[in-house]
């Protein structure tokens, strides 16, 4: 007792030593608890990952978004369920993605994650399955396919005009264009024109190289550090956007790409909005302003101008970077390429004249090459977190109690070599006749780019139309040969929420012929 007592009074004589001892007595319980007391203690995983969740913080801020093949090394080691955090499950079992995101799911999304973004009004970042579920009913009719095959007349003008930009600027010229920048721009004017009826022109900048596609490029490498330091996206939120735009460059194009928004929802809400008086389809403020299953204060304009940024983010740099994956690979591979442009040219005998969108989507070869791009670089690279506080989910033999944060991870799933034998190398002929997996089942059930269930990507008819019609006019109207590119340019190599090449890559850049 008396060695107890004389580290007694030592301690109650200095606060300091105290409050260490406390500290670190308090440290040791919650060590002891996450690993052998928790629900989640059962689940297989790195110990240091179930002690804490600074192994995700490392992986994604000090080594720039390695934290998903640390996953990929972690299923090789302990099987397709673990645990990755004190209380965040991963599992990479193709078969199980329906049954985690099916449309009967209640799940509700991460409410940690909901400011990392700053459009915390928008659809997509509602928290709870019920409220999601009514305000994306909202807007669904805006992308249903019906309405996307009515405006496919634009993408095809729009595409039109943008071939014989390349063609008269740049062909035999021997000067080196960044497809990024092509298709960034084009899907950029896309979507904006279709969503909101607002026309950038940003396929008309020089080299294609608009300010605003730039930023949207750049904006995602912040995204670690907008999740796991929550208060810096409060913080940048509350920045006066003109401050914004001296501290950096790419923050003030977003700025002032937002502020058009701002502007025209306040002439829209005034009556005073002339330049979309033409506008043959109906935009997101439509369907919102419109809408009898909104609230008064879910029509108010900072809900439209999040809603906006929402939809012209997602629908950009996803369809792009499909874009771009397919052109380097089929400008790769001559086979591939001999293929494609012979089932085009007997499809099309005049490219001056292109088919329907459903007769482009009815080609087998440019079926099977837009499918084998989306499956190399489609959708999110950041695995999909969901939780249920309601019901406990089960996989085998074990059950994640309500609570508990479970995810899948899109890219891992694409390059599953079960499913997809020599999962990185391009072979769209996986997908003919039938496209099975070795298991034989479709290989389509695998394909989960633009995810499943309640919050699958709502955009997912327009991408797959500008992927048909832009491809199959690209290359039914323009010869390109590639430029000092290799593979490093498209094959992903960090997860910024979307997936990433190499740092230093320049993109796929090519000369016209």
């Amino acid at each position: 007792m008396t060695v107890f007592n004389a580290i007694f009074e030592t301690v109650s004589e200095q606060p300091a030593i105290y409050a260490f001892v406390l500290a670190t007595l308090s440290l040791a319980l919650v060590l002891v608890y996450r690993l052998f007391f928790s629900p989640l203690a059962h689940i297989p995983g790195p110990r240091l990952a179930a002690a804490t969740a600074l192994v995700e913080t490392y992986y994604d801020l000090a080594k720039g978004g390695q934290f998903i093949f640390k996953l990929q090394e972690w299923h090789r080691q302990y099987g397709p369920i673990i645990r990755i955090t004190p209380w965040e499950v991963h599992i990479l079992d193709p078969e199980f993605f329906d049954e985690m995101y099916s449309a009967k799911s209640k799940n509700n999304k991460i409410a940690r994650l909901k400011h990392r973004l700053g459009i915390t009004l928008a659809t997509s970042e509602q928290i709870e399955h019920a409220e999601h579920h009514r305000r994306r009913s909202a807007i669904a009719p805006l992308f249903t396919t019906a309405r996307v095959r009515e405006f496919s007349g634009y993408l095809q003008s729009s595409m039109d005009k943008l071939c014989s930009r390349l063609q008269q600027e740049y062909a035999g010229t021997g000067r080196v264009l960044r497809l990024d920048d092509v298709f960034a721009a084009w899907t950029t004017d896309a979507v904006t024109w279709y969503a909101m009826a607002m026309s950038y022109g940003c396929a008309e900048h020089p080299d294609f190289k608009a300010e605003f596609t730039n930023a949207s490029e750049g904006l995602m490498e912040g995204i670690h550090a907008l999740t796991h330091v929550p208060w810096l996206a409060r913080t940048l939120s509350m920045v006066p956007p003109k401050i914004l735009a001296k501290l950096n460059a790419q923050m003030g194009a977003l700025g002032a790409f937002y502020a058009e928004i701002d502007k025209q929802i306040r002439l829209i809400i005034q009556g005073e909005n002339k330049g979309s008086e033409k506008v043959t389809h109906r935009t997101v403020f439509h369907e919102i302003l419109s809408s009898k299953i909104l609230r008064p204060d879910e029509k108010t304009p900072e809900v439209l101008s999040d809603e906006a940024q929402s939809i012209v983010l997602a629908g950009i740099e996803t369809t792009k970077a499909i874009m771009v994956t397919a052109c380097f690979w089929v400008l790769k591979k001559s086979a591939v390429k001999e293929q494609l442009r012979t089932e085009l040219e007997t499809a099309i005998p005049d490219p001056s004249n292109m088919p329907s969108l459903s007769s482009l989507q009815s080609l087998p070869y440019l079926s099977a090459v837009v499918q084998e791009a989306t499956r190399f670089m489609g959708g999110v690279a950041q695995r999909l977190f969901r939780t249920n506080p309601r019901a406990p989910l089960q996989y085998g033999p074990y059950t994640l109690p309500p609570g508990t944060i479970f995810g899948m991870s899109i890219t891992l799933q694409q390059m599953h070599l079960d499913i997809f034998p020599e999962p990185h190398e391009f072979r769209p002929e996986r997908w003919l006749n039938g496209g099975l997996a070795p298991n034989g089942r479709p290989l389509s059930r695998y394909l989960v780019a633009f995810g499943k269930g309640p919050r699958m990507c709502l955009g997912m008819n327009l991408a797959n139309a500008e992927l048909y019609i832009g491809l199959a006019t690209f290359f039914r109207n323009i010869d390109v040969t590639l430029f000092e590119t290799e593979r490093d340019a498209v094959d992903m190599a960090h997860d910024y929420f979307l997936p990433r090449p190499k740092h230093g890559t320049e993109g796929v850049r090519v000369t016209v012929n």
